[in-house]
């Protein structure tokens, strides 16, 4: 995947420039999730969990600058973001863009695991090569990629974004993933290495460096999440064993469906 350009705005003061904070939230928890059902474009809700997690998403960025949020427009983020600015005193406004949508799952939507391997067994493509191969009747990973990127270059262009404070970002497993991969130049192909739990919150830094030696993105903060129940809990590749990791079941055992 071709590094995201970010074009950071900062300010200026006597200290200097500021580094610009980007929060990563994947929404809380649905049934869908728990259920471990593929869930993309189908409009789900969030479960009791889910909304628990919101509010802790919500204490836990209470004492950060937060300038703006951005959320999907589906419920499940949209809830999620809602808590999230209501919780603060001036509530936050929140902007809402169908660009930060999960994938487009097609027929694969609602579906387990274990269904799709049962229907589609000539058409599983997407499990192993995700840039050549989208679900049946689904969006190609390309293009999720391609609107995530053009989303965050438009949020740090725009006009409208204060000078200072941190940006939240409301989103879905999956752009969340290819989007940590373009700022932190990683292969797509290692996305599945980023376990995003739903109601986890991750952090990016952009710094405002200008030496061609010195990062000017660095990796904050990755799945910081409500202490769930363990019914709830995804288990890690670390906690399967590498022996059962591989390709075809990483996304049966590695995390809850995306989402």
């Amino acid at each position: 995947m071709a590094e995201v350009t970010t074009h950071i705005t900062t300010t200026q003061s006597g200290e200097g420039q500021h580094t610009r904070r980007l929060w990563l939230v994947r929404h809380g928890l649905t049934e869908w999730n728990t259920q471990q059902r593929y869930c993309g474009h189908r409009d789900i809700p969030l479960s009791a969990q889910g909304r628990a997690q919101a509010l802790w998403l919500a204490e836990r960025l209470q004492k950060e600058m937060i300038s703006a949020i951005y959320t999907s427009d589906l419920v499940r983020a949209r809830e999620t973001a809602e808590v999230i600015a209501h919780q603060r005193t001036p509530a936050v406004q929140i902007m809402v863009s169908a660009a930060w949508r999960e994938l487009n799952f097609g027929e694969w939507e609602g579906l387990t695991y274990t269904q799709i391997a049962e229907q589609f067994k000539d058409q599983l493509g997407f499990f192993t090569d995700p840039e050549h191969h989208s679900p049946p009747n689904g969006e190609l990973v390309a293009h999720m990629q391609q609107r995530v990127k053009d989303a965050l270059s438009t949020i740090m262009q725009s006009d409208d974004l204060p000078t200072a404070g941190d940006v939240v970002i409301v989103s879905h497993g999956g752009p969340l993933r290819v989007l940590l991969c373009g700022l932190l130049g990683m292969p797509l192909q290692r996305q599945w290495q980023l376990r995003l739990d739903p109601g986890s919150l991750s952090a990016i830094d952009l710094l405002p460096v200008h030496e061609p030696t010195v990062p000017h993105v660095v990796l904050a903060l990755l799945n910081d999440q409500y202490a769930m129940p363990t019914d709830h809990t995804a288990k890690s590749p670390a906690s399967i064993g590498a022996a059962s990791w591989n390709p075809e079941n990483r996304r049966e055992q590695g995390t809850v469906r995306d989402g």
